[in-house]
């Protein structure tokens, strides 16, 4: 097989097919052009919408700038601030927990009053009888070992106690005082 080449010869286009496919990539291209255009359109009167909202925030902003305070004002805030403060503090203690574990280190024989809490000196004052002094004292070593800083015995007395059967007997009334329970 012998291939000639004849130089001489045009060469055959199809010049319909050429021309449609300029004219659909030119119609293609166009429409690209529109979408992008639309696009562009979109985004630029989002952009103008977020603007104007934000020169809005901003104005209010410049409104509400806070006055300035004069030294009083200033630390009738700080006063203020410090009773928020020790008030969020002492509604943060779990007191149901303190009582679940007073419950756990209180002895048959023992009964406690009344609880007084000192936020300041991180202390917890206890009033309470005991039924004779060994009770007394077993409570002492339980409320030593239960790790609290400290544990003072502020007072101690005798006093007379229903026996629930309508006549009195003698009692030890005592006051503890506990450091480093909140």
């Amino acid at each position: 097989m012998k291939l000639s080449i004849n130089l001489a010869s045009r060469r055959h286009l199809n010049q319909q097919v050429l021309k449609l496919t300029i004219s659909c990539i030119i119609v293609l291209l166009l429409l690209i052009l529109a979408i992008q255009g639309n696009t562009y359109l979109q985004n630029r009167q989002q952009a103008l919408q977020y603007q104007v909202h934000l020169d809005s925030l901003q104005e209010q902003l410049r409104g509400k700038l806070p006055k300035r305070l004069t030294p009083e004002e200033l630390a009738n805030q700080r006063q203020a601030y410090k009773q928020a403060e020790i008030l969020l503090q002492r509604d943060a203690f779990r007191w149901t927990a303190l009582f679940d574990r007073m419950e756990g280190l209180l002895p048959d024989g023992v009964s406690l009053g009344s609880f007084n809490p000192d936020y300041g000196k991180s202390s917890l004052l206890i009033n309470g009888v005991a039924k004779n002094l060994e009770s007394l004292q077993i409570l002492l070593d339980n409320l030593q070992s239960a790790q609290f800083n400290q544990v003072y015995l502020k007072n101690q007395g005798e006093v007379d106690v229903d026996n629930g059967r309508g006549g009195k007997r003698k009692a030890l009334s005592f006051s503890i005082s506990l450091e480093g329970v909140f």
